[in-house]
Order: C-alpha cells, then sequence, then structure tokens
C-alpha cells in the first residue's frame, strides 16, 4: 500500500507558558512564512501528570480541572500569537502524559514534517530537566527536529569553543558583513582555520577546513 503524504507541510510546535516556547514558537511561525507553500501549524500543550491533589502554598489544591484550564489558556495564547505571524491553517492540542513522548506521537500521527521544540541549552543538573525533552524528541521523532534555544555565542559550555571575536565582528558591522574576518582571522593562524570564500554570484558564506 503507497502511503498518501500530506498535502501540505505539517509542522509541530511545542508550547508552554515559557519565554523559551514562546522564542520557538516565533521561530517556528518565521521560518513557516520564510518557505512559503501550503503549510499547517499545530501546536502542543502536554500535562504532565501530577500526584494528586498538589496544595499550594495558600493550601488551595489543584485539581485535574484547573489544569485543564491552564493548559487551554496556554494553547489559546499560542494561537493568538501565532495568528499575528501566520495566516495559515492553525492547531492547537493537549494532551497529558510524558512531554516527550506526546511530542513524539503527535508527530506520527500527523505524519509531522519538521517537529520544532525549545531548549534554555543549559548544562548540569539544569540540563536533565529542561534540556532532556528537546533532546528525547530528537532521538525518539520520526522526522526532522528543530531545536531554538536563545542566542548568546558568548555562553559557551564549552571551553574549546571560542565566543565570537570582537574585532571580527566590528568588521562585520562596518561592512555590512561584506567582510566577515578582522585581520588576525583573515590569514592562517596556529589553530589551523583556513576561510575560503567563493564569488558573490554563488550566495555562499565561507567554509572551514580543520585538519
Amino acid at each position: 500500500m503507497i502511503k498518501q503524504e500530506p498535502a501540505s507541510t505539517v509542522y509541530l510546535v511545542a508550547v508552554d507558558s515559557t519565554e523559551i516556547a514562546a522564542h520557538a514558537l516565533e521561530v517556528a511561525c518565521g521560518l513557516v512564512a520564510a518557505l512559503g507553500g501550503s503549510a499547517e501549524l499545530h501546536l502542543l500543550h502536554v500535562l504532565e501528570p501530577i500526584p494528586a491533589p498538589v496544595v499550594m502554598g495558600g493550601g488551595a489544591a489543584i485539581s485535574a480541572a484547573d489544569l485543564l484550564e491552564g493548559g487551554r489558556a496556554v494553547l489559546d495564547r499560542a494561537v493568538t500569537n501565532a495568528a499575528k505571524r501566520f495566516s495559515g491553517r492553525i492547531c492547537s492540542h493537549l494532551a497529558a502524559g510524558v512531554p516527550w513522548r506526546e511530542i513524539s506521537q503527535l508527530a506520527s500521527s500527523l505524519r509531522a514534517d519538521l517537529v520544532i521544540v525549545g531548549t534554555a541549552g543549559r548544562t548540569g543538573l539544569a540540563r536533565m530537566t529542561l534540556g532532556s525533552v528537546a533532546e528525547k524528541v530528537v532521538r525518539h521523532a520520526g522526522c526532522p527536529v528543530l531545536v531554538v534555544r536563545p542566542k548568546d555565542h558568548h555562553a559557551q559550555s564549552e571551553p574549546g569553543i571560542e565566543p565570537p571575536c570582537d574585532d571580527c565582528l566590528k568588521v562585520q558591522t562596518e561592512s555590512a558583513r561584506q567582510q566577515l574576518w578582522c585581520a588576525r582571522h583573515a590569514e592562517r593562524h596556529p589553530q589551523g582555520r583556513v576561510h575560503y570564500e567563493l564569488p558573490p554570484s554563488f550566495a555562499l558564506g565561507s567554509m572551514n577546513f580543520r585538519p
């Protein structure tokens, strides 16, 4: 039997109430708009099972109805924000369970072409809790996964990755990125990095080679 693919490109975005998820949704909308074509944007919010009942500081317990209402509110806000940037079909989904599993399952059920999830990009214990969902979706989803994290090239967690060179950034700004490297990085240096730039007509940037 030949499997029919969806007529539209299907994008699935995991959303919650965090700034990280809001940024992921913004990136998703920009990507969908830039790529064009017929597209569907599906937003998923996952409610994680909790031991009942959970009691807040004031003594009031959180019920299942409260969680559902909160989840729907998260989705409503996400849909409203997405509709400002994307005029195509937007669908919202509310699920309960383990987040990475529900995201991967819905991607399978929708035959999604791309899953978009946010991550804080942290290390250590924070990574175990905040980054584990994105990492597991990457491993288990049956389609490409785009992981969105805040842009900060100065906050590298790997000692071997250097932050951007201030002189290179100055050259890029002053030349409107027609020039990419300062005098020091434009030449071969002990790290063995050589930059080859094709003619402008190719519309490509530099290629880096490390021996």
